[in-house]
C-alpha cells in the first residue's frame, strides 16, 4: 500500500442544481466523484472569515466535537463572479432576516394598538412589552452586526425600531398609574 499524499489546500465545491430534470444532479455527482469528492455526511454553512466569527466557533467547537465531527476550513471564491454570487447569497439572506424582523416590529405594533383598543393599558403591560421591544432591539443588533446588508432593509428596519421605541413611550406614559389626591 502506498501512502496517501498530504495537501494543504483544499477545493470545497458548493452547487445547487434542480430537482429536475434529474440527469443535471446525477451527471454533477459522477463528474465530481471521478474527480475523488468526498460527499462528508455533514452540513454545510458559509460564515465572513473574521476574527469574531473564529474566536466564535473556537467557543463552541470542542462542546460540538465531542457528539460528532466538526471540520473547520478556509476557502476563497475561485474568481469574482463566485464571489459575487456568494456575496449576492448573503446579501439575500440578510434581506430575508430584515424582513422577518420588519414583520415582528409591525405585530409589536399591532398588539400596541389593540391593547390601547381594549383599554388594556397597565404597569404589567408595559413590562411585557418592554421585554418584546428589548428582544427585538438585540435581534436588530445581531443582524446587523453580522454585515452584507442593504441600505434599503436598514433604512427601513431602523425607521420601524424607532416608531416601536416611540409606541413603547406613549404606551408607557399612558399606563403610569394616576397620581391620587391626598
Amino acid at each position: 500500500m502506498g501512502e496517501s499524499p498530504t495537501y494543504e489546500r483544499w477545493i470545497v465545491v458548493a452547487y445547487d442544481l434542480p430537482n429536475q430534470p434529474s440527469k443535471l444532479r446525477v451527471r454533477a455527482w459522477r463528474n465530481f466523484k471521478k474527480l475523488g469528492a468526498l460527499y462528508p455526511p455533514v452540513s454545510l454553512c458559509i460564515l465572513p472569515d473574521t476574527p469574531k466569527i473564529r474566536k466564535e466557533i473556537g467557543l463552541f467547537r470542542s462542546e460540538f466535537k465531542s457528539h460528532g465531527t466538526i471540520l473547520v476550513m478556509s476557502a476563497r471564491a475561485s474568481d469574482a463572479p463566485d464571489e459575487g454570487v456568494l456575496s449576492r447569497m448573503l446579501q439575500e439572506d440578510r434581506h430575508r432576516q430584515y424582513e422577518e424582523i420588519y414583520e415582528e416590529c409591525q405585530e409589536f405594533l399591532d398588539e400596541i394598538a389593540l391593547n390601547f383598543k381594549k383599554k388594556k393599558v397597565t404597569p404589567e403591560e408595559t413590562d411585557e412589552l418592554e421585554h418584546a421591544f428589548e428582544s427585538l432591539q438585540r435581534w436588530y443588533r445581531g443582524i446587523r452586526g453580522r454585515g452584507y446588508e442593504r441600505r434599503h432593509d436598514v433604512t427601513k428596519v431602523s425607521g420601524i425600531m424607532e416608531t416601536c421605541k416611540k409606541a413603547l413611550a406613549r404606551f408607557s406614559e399612558r399606563a403610569q398609574p394616576s397620581e391620587v389626591n391626598t
